[in-house]
């Protein structure tokens, strides 16, 4: 997105806001607290993944936000090249305290993140690992999670909707979260889908929207149907919005460029 439009494009979200939290008067709240406080197992860990290797490459230095001293170092990173099948590629890198276990917690992404569709994966390009326990957070091309954190998803087997949500960040942001068609779908709508999209609408409101949408146009038979009918009720332009970016009628993994060829 050019200067500009970004300009035209976060001036519309200020006046589009007020618009939206006045539409609100009378309706429900949202449906949802947020999506990483549900149970829908919307991807599951037996769904294939297109991982096809991950190859150790070393040591290097990289420059990664931490919450837990809400600061960027410099760490001597482990790193790891994951390849998938549709020629993305994304480097993984650990966190000099895992020491020898760095191996094991980059496979603990590495599939996972190969169960995306593909306009999600491609857009990322570096996973960090921090330990500890903290809230996963991306920017543009970047996703940093936080390994007890993970933990608690894995629990309650969650950890893939978490990473669809961050990836949504990483690859989506950027192009669509404060772009006019959004803006136009949120009006529309008139309320939000979680509390969490709704008290940050500029910043969260796409990544909280689109897992839901994303169950409900390819895998509706994960979700309950109490929760298809409110979420289709809430947000219906939104899911239509989504339905561009992960159309129904085209395949979720699509080549972007050849596979890596894998030792």
């Amino acid at each position: 997105m050019s200067n500009s439009l970004c300009r035209i494009a976060t001036a519309l979200v200020v006046l589009a806001a007020p618009q939206i939290a006045a539409s609100q008067n009378g309706q429900s709240d949202p449906p949802f607290s947020d999506t990483a406080g549900t149970v829908f197992d919307i991807i599951r860990t037996s769904d294939p993944t297109t991982l096809t290797c991950l190859v150790p490459s070393g040591r290097g230095e990289r420059q990664i936000w931490d919450k837990r001293i809400e600061d960027e170092p410099v760490i001597d990173a482990f790193l790891f090249d994951a390849h998938y099948s549709d020629g993305t590629n994304i480097e993984i890198a650990i966190n000099p305290e895992f020491g020898d276990a760095a191996l094991a917690e980059a496979e603990r992404y590495a599939a996972p993140l190969g169960q995306l569709p593909t306009p999600l994966r491609e857009g990322i390009d570096r996973f960090s690992v921090h330990a500890g326990r903290a809230g996963f957070h991306a920017g543009t091309g970047q996703i940093v999670v936080y390994a007890e954190t993970t933990d608690n998803r894995l629990d309650y087997d969650h950890l893939e909707e978490s990473l669809f949500h961050e990836a949504v960040h990483a690859s989506w942001d950027a192009d669509y979260r404060l772009s006019a068609g959004w803006i136009a779908a949120q009006q529309a709508d008139g309320m939000f889908l979680t509390e969490y999209g709704q008290n940050s609408p500029e910043r969260e409101d796409l990544a909280e929207t689109a897992l839901f949408a994303f169950a409900l146009l390819h895998h509706p038979d994960r979700f309950p149907p109490a929760d298809t009918a409110a979420t289709r009720n809430a947000v219906p332009h939104r899911i239509e919005y989504v339905a561009g970016l992960l159309p129904v009628d085209r395949p979720l993994v699509h080549s972007v460029s050849d596979p890596f060829a894998c030792p």
